[in-house]
């Protein structure tokens, strides 16, 4: 019973969220402002730990939300893409998911609000409502239209590494390095949504989806996804060149290596897909691609900000 709970939230989903926000704040956020205190002598104002907590629970709370709302709306989709695997109707009932989806939005954007009368910006609380509002709009309106649901879920996704930074004024000054990872976030994130599309393009088909390879079948979709691949390993050359170009730690070419690998074989993996479970696998392969990524937040601590 409690592992249907967590699989209706995605729980290791979550888990990779909070992850991620742990690793900004304590990565790069505050060694940040250990640096500055040096030069400065006074340590920024920053969010406290308890502060901190509540930002992370507001953003898993609103993204739980949003995941039984994908799954309300998903009932007869997942029938087809996921046969018995959407546990509405099934471990909640249609009106008790609803409720549930809208009590979780709502503590998540009243803790939202807090924090920002809290570093006396309440205009930040509108991140909240915003993400919230996305969620419902994706599920109930643009997962089925051409290409918007795909961009939107990939914005939400920058967001939620964002929003650890917004929420510390004083890291603005510092805030391309946060923007960078944010970019990494949307730019693989809509690789994979376009990577599950391929995988669930015949119950897409049938609930009158107009996903990308519906629209231009798999063939196409695989040279976007190509296309994709190309330009993210064109923005990861160019992010390792400007800063580790003479670098005498860490070679650049070796780092170059190192990087573009899982892409080749990402690349390998979409050529070779042919049925569903191909694209599933290379989905799988795509979000630990994502994962690997924010994680260089722990040697780029180790090596440069500690």
């Amino acid at each position: 019973m409690i592992l249907s709970y967590f699989r209706l939230i995605r729980f290791p989903n979550l888990c990779i969220i909070a992850l991620s926000q742990i690793l900004i704040r304590y990565c790069i956020i505050l060694p940040a402002f250990e640096t500055e205190s040096i030069i400065t002598g006074e340590f920024p104002a920053h969010l406290s730990l308890a502060d901190f907590i509540i930002l992370i629970t507001s953003t898993l709370l609103i993204a739980a939300a949003g995941y039984i709302i994908n799954d309300i709306y998903d009932i007869e989709t997942d029938q087809i893409n996921k046969p018995g695997k959407n546990n509405i109707g099934v471990l909640l009932k249609l009106e008790t998911a609803r409720r549930l989806s809208m009590l979780l939005s709502t503590i998540g954007i009243l803790l939202g609000f807090y924090l920002a009368w809290k570093i006396e910006r309440w205009v930040m609380g509108g991140i909240h409502v915003f993400s919230a509002f996305s969620l419902w709009m994706y599920a109930s309106q643009f997962k089925k239209k051409f290409l918007s649901g795909n961009i939107l879920i990939s914005i939400l996704t920058a967001l939620s590494l964002l929003i650890v930074g917004l929420f510390e004024p004083e890291f603005y000054r510092n805030f391309i390095y946060l923007a960078l990872y944010a970019a990494f976030a949307f730019s693989i994130t809509l690789l994979r949504e376009i990577i599950k599309d391929m995988e669930d393009v015949d119950g897409d088909k049938l609930t009158g989806c107009n996903s990308i390879p519906i629209r231009y079948g798999l063939k196409t979709s695989k040279f976007i996804v190509y296309t994709l691949i190309v330009i993210n390993v064109f923005f990861l050359v160019y992010v390792l060149h400007y800063f580790f170009a003479t670098n005498k730690v860490i070679n650049f070419w070796f780092l170059t290596l190192m990087f573009m690998t899982p892409f080749a074989a990402l690349f390998a993996l979409i050529t070779m897909a042919d049925v569903k479970k191909d694209y599933f696998y290379a989905g799988i392969f795509t979000k630990i691609i994502m994962v690997a990524g924010i994680s260089t937040m722990i040697p780029l601590y180790y090596y440069f900000l500690r």
